[in-house]
């Protein structure tokens, strides 16, 4: 293809692989590709393409912050795959809409309804191949299934715990201007360390730990006494003072790094990110180490069913892996699916007669509910005994 008159570096690269009618998948992660080393926008100058070309689709996943100029109205039609933080206002376009499936779900999807024609992500250049950095997600799965890399290269830190990407597969479009996003933890408050205490007392020496992104888990992995093994979906800045004190049992495994700069200079080097087909199997998760799933709720019913997306039309963030983690660890021996939630939040309580949104996870698959005022114990449980737990706990 030809080349508009003054477009080089990047935009160039974009001209010359986008044709009509194709769907384009957008890296995300804190390493989500933002601007080139030559000063390009990528979003900005993929936006500009796809107005022209007039019927570009766009699929993107998890972005922790705001995509800059990316402009909606440019693409015939915006699938997101995990609502929330970064694409709120990118919903709001009439041609944007999120998918509401579990993330075990992505990569069937990706092979099928939504299989895009082209991946643009963050790579590096490790032991001579290429690998993703920060994260591993989706992508992968899309290369495997023969989905062609447009690559940003970059010397960011490498944790990809996985096989080297087939040269063949990568088109190589210039050099990254940007670094992995830098999103520093918030302190745990008492009502998390209150929180965090109550979790770890279910907590087996030497478990698997599962956990979601926020003060909670700043609190547990600090306050975690013995050794234990992280099997999660987003490994934070807490897991580094773990391991510095020695309570790191072996290497941890998760598909998303999300935190400090810090977190990315410990992971450069080692195994750590897998494919979310691996870090999100229900096999592989129930069995081995007692798995303990640690999650938190945006509402919780009467019998405990949860609800993770938002209040009524507000959405906060997406299904993610809450249910996949929820429903492994309940039948993993000796493994349990614990729902961590304060009473009360900014003066409301996560406790209500119905859901205002369909529920992310199952009232099945969640064992324990602990608040900062004590737990209840579900296993076993008929509903009518469910009730009157859940309820007596939010009194």
């Amino acid at each position: 293809m030809t080349t508009r008159s003054g477009e080089v570096g990047v935009a160039a690269a974009l001209r010359h692989h986008l044709r009509s009618g194709l769907t384009v998948a957008l890296g995300d992660g804190v390493g989500a590709p933002r601007c080139a080393a030559d000063g390009t926008s990528v979003c900005g100058a993929l936006s500009a393409l796809a107005r022209e070309l007039g019927d570009i689709r766009l699929v993107l996943g998890w972005l922790p912050t705001p995509i800059e100029d990316l402009r909606p109205d440019a693409f015939a039609d915006i699938a997101v795959l995990m609502p929330g933080w970064g694409v709120r206002d990118i919903l709001r376009a009439p041609n944007a809409r999120f998918i509401p499936s579990r993330l075990s779900a992505t990569p069937s999807i990706l092979r099928d309804v939504l299989r895009p024609d082209l991946l643009i992500a963050r790579l590096v250049r490790h032991d001579n191949s290429f690998q993703f950095s920060t994260e591993v997600s989706w992508q992968r799965e899309l290369v495997n299934s023969g989905v062609p890399v447009l690559a940003l290269m970059s010397d960011a830190p490498c944790a990809d715990g996985g096989p080297p990407l087939p040269d063949d597969a990568v088109h190589v479009i210039g050099r990254c201007g940007n670094e992995p996003s830098d999103v520093a933890a918030k302190p745990a408050e008492p009502v998390h360390e209150a929180l965090a205490d109550a979790v770890l007392s279910f907590v087996p020496e030497g478990a698997r730990l599962q956990f979601g992104p926020g003060q909670l888990t700043t609190a547990m992995l600090n306050r975690v006494r013995t050794p234990v093994q992280i099997d999660t979906g987003l490994l934070t800045d807490a897991v580094v003072d773990l391991d510095r004190r020695g309570l790191l049992a072996g290497i941890p495994s998760a598909t998303y790094l999300f935190g400090s700069a810090e977190l990315y200079a410990w992971a450069d080097g080692r195994r750590i990110l897998h494919e979310i087909g691996f870090t999100h199997d229900f096999t592989r998760l129930s069995h081995g180490a007692p798995l303990i799933a640690v999650n938190t709720a945006i509402e919780i019913d009467p019998v405990g069913q949860v609800n993770v997306e938002g209040i009524g039309d507000r959405v906060f963030g997406g299904i993610g892996g809450h249910p996949d983690y929820s429903a492994a660890a309940t039948m993993s021996r000796g493994g349990m699916s614990i729902i961590a939630v304060p009473s009360t939040v900014n003066g409301r309580t996560p406790y209500v007669e119905r859901l205002s949104r369909p529920a992310s996870t199952p009232a099945h698959d969640v064992d324990v509910i602990v608040t900062e005022s004590g737990h209840a114990d579900l296993r076993g449980a008929d509903w009518t005994q469910r009730r009157r737990l859940i309820a007596a706990l939010f009194e």
